[in-house]
């Protein structure tokens, strides 16, 4: 224990606690934080909770703390302090809670062995629901299932995914899954037992063939129906192939799901692989390979990967970061795939033994349209998720809402977006009215360095930058009409975060 951190069993005085912050300490080995809060009859109280996030263990007294909840900096889970709570995605899990003694102005945690869960809040069902069906068995569906379960809901329950196995942290397998990081029994977001304790009645590998609205039936590849009172759409997306000569030949391989990672690190080791797309996937994708000593080559227009991701500033830092690790670029648009080259539109010709292609998804909209539901780039709803037809749910991928800054309508491909609309259908559909308050937010991570990204901008290209490129800590706004509604950084993380809160958290216009 480090001279400055306090033995909070030991105590410690209340003033040192600060009334809008968090204080850390230690309680045996146990990293404890320790926040003061106001209940609702207007009397002081003091929790003590672990104070690693459950989601990829960050400290969260290094986050910021807004009200009664504290935002992780990592990835921006969200816990309540009063209770340990994960109230928003990516954290599943509760804080554990230590039993503390207020006696005066003196406050003291009991150790014990274990910390207690904290307690989940309830939600009551107002609507009468009695089953539920989620169609997607991505981020946004897994986050349904979850949340429906936490909160209290008991009537029967149906997952459909189209994939063979339960959900998994997706984002991982273009992160350490891909590189060798992760096994993957390391994948499942939450153990199979959870699903039998829980009663969710699962269908996998099949997908949903068609939508009765009025009959309230879902119909599945395997010749099931299934009734609802309420469904959650979360289709996902698809990988886009481009229509190309050679680019449906088997040594050219998408990134969506546990099986197209298996089969690129199977065919990539020892291979030479060229990338098509320096976005997200393309980029992870890369930077991966490189970890396990794969030769690779990225090839997309432009000199500045990820720029309609991060903007220029960190884009180019970016590539810096790719290039010192082995990483090549060429810029160019492919044109066709042979099984030995990539020919690009100008004729040059990029040497590989495999094609990667990572150019984003296409939403998954053909069952929600086939069926009726308003589908404009995506399914149409409102702040709640919630669709024109009651009781049917979008989220994910395919949604298309009210940001909650602008109040323009927006769609969001990213993994956080996707588990917080899951997990706010989960409340509406029992008829609670929880709007999105929250800023979208992503996340990559590539050779040990995470950016990050709050807001939603038409353009992310050009921003104003606060830091060093040079020492890979920076923080760049991006603003429309004079105001910032966007806002990416590279180890700034706390900054990040307080720009967020003051800038990207206000009422739709």
């Amino acid at each position: 224990m480090a001279d400055d951190t306090p033995d909070l069993t030991a105590g410690v005085a209340l003033d040192d606690i600060p009334a809008d912050g968090l204080l850390a300490g230690k309680v045996g080995d146990a990293d404890v934080m320790l926040a003061r809060w106001t209940d609702d009859a207007g009397r002081p109280q003091v929790s003590a909770l672990s104070a690693a996030c459950t989601h990829r263990g960050a400290q969260l007294p290094t986050g910021l703390r807004v009200g009664d909840s504290v935002v992780c900096p990592f990835h921006h889970a969200c816990f309540d302090l009063r209770n340990g709570e994960a109230v928003s995605a990516p954290a599943i899990g509760p804080l554990g809670v230590w039993p503390v003694t207020v006696d005066g102005d003196r406050v003291t945690v009991q150790a014990a062995a274990e910390p207690a869960p904290g307690e989940p809040s309830r939600v009551d069902n107002d609507r009468g629901v009695t089953r539920v069906v989620v169609v997607g068995g991505g981020a946004g569906g897994f986050a349904a299932v979850e949340r429906l379960r936490r909160v209290g809901y008991t009537g029967a329950l149906a997952l459909v995914s189209a994939e063979p196995n339960l959900p998994l942290d997706r984002p991982e397998l273009s992160k350490n899954y891909l590189s060798g990081g992760k096994q993957v029994t390391d994948l499942p977001l939450l153990p199979a037992d959870w699903y039998d304790e829980h009663d969710v009645e699962t269908h996998l590998a099949v997908t949903a063939t068609a939508l009765d609205l009025a009959e309230r039936v879902v119909s599945l590849s395997d010749g099931t129906e299934l009734t609802y009172d309420a469904l959650v759409l979360s289709t996902g997306g698809s990988p886009v192939r481009p229509d190309l000569p050679g680019f449906d030949r088997p040594d050219a391989f998408l990134l969506r799901t546990l099986e197209d990672a298996d089969a690129i690190i199977a065919a990539s080791e020892g291979k030479r692989v060229v990338v098509v797309g320096s976005g997200f996937i393309g980029l992870e994708t890369a930077a991966a390979l490189r970890q396990r000593e794969v030769d690779v080559t990225v090839v997309a227009p432009g000199t500045v990967p990820m720029l309609r991701q991060l903007g220029e500033d960190l884009g180019r830092v970016l590539r810096s970061l790719h290039e010192e690790n082995g990483t090549r670029f060429v810029d160019g648009r492919a044109a066709a795939w042979d099984g030995q080259a990539l020919e690009l539109e100008d004729g040059q010709r990029v040497e590989a033994d495999l094609l990667v292609v990572g150019l984003g998804v296409e939403p998954r909209t053909a069952l929600a349209q086939d069926a009726g539901l308003e589908v404009d780039d995506g399914v149409l709803v409102d702040a709640t998720f919630e669709t024109k037809v009651r009781g049917v749910f979008a989220v994910g991928d395919i949604a298309r809402f009210p940001d909650p800054l602008t109040g323009r309508s927006i769609r969001v491909e990213h993994w956080a977006q996707a588990q917080r609309s899951g997990a706010l259908a989960a409340v509406n559909l029992l008829g609670g009215q929880q709007a999105i308050t929250e800023p979208p937010f992503y996340w990559t991570q590539q050779f040990g360095k995470s950016f990050r990204l709050s807001g939603h901008a038409d353009s992310l290209e050009h921003g104003d930058a606060d830091g060093s490129a040079a020492d890979r800590q920076l923080l760049v706004t991006f603003r429309e009409e004079g105001r910032v509604v966007a806002a990416a950084g590279l180890g700034r993380d706390r900054d990040l975060l307080k720009v967020e809160d003051s800038e990207l958290r206000q009422p739709a216009l």
